[in-house]
């Protein structure tokens, strides 16, 4: 079973599908808290992505990570840290039963 989460930004809207497992680890809580405050806030690196959700930089790394491996985030290597970037608003899901 697939789950479509569409992501809603400035340049238009992307709609991908996730498996159920995927989208069980975008909908958890410390993964929304980590991509609003990234989206909000534009840390400068992944240390500074913690500091702003009050966790562990391992965890947020690990967090990050996986969120960018399912491409909900991108990292700007253009310093010398990794910045990590959410390109959207909003992510709307859609669950088909």
């Amino acid at each position: 079973m697939t789950v479509v989460l569409r992501l809603v930004g400035p340049d238009g809207t992307d709609e991908r599908e996730f498996t159920t497992e995927d989208a069980d680890r975008v909908c958890r809580p410390t993964s929304i808290e980590l991509l609003r405050a990234v989206a909000r806030e534009e840390p400068a690196s992944i240390r500074e992505a913690a500091r702003l959700v009050d966790r562990d930089v391992r965890q947020v790394h690990d967090n990050l990570w996986k969120l960018g491996k399912l491409d909900l985030v991108t990292f700007d290597r253009s310093g010398q840290a990794h910045r990590p970037v959410v390109d959207y608003d909003r992510i709307e899901l859609e669950i088909e039963v």
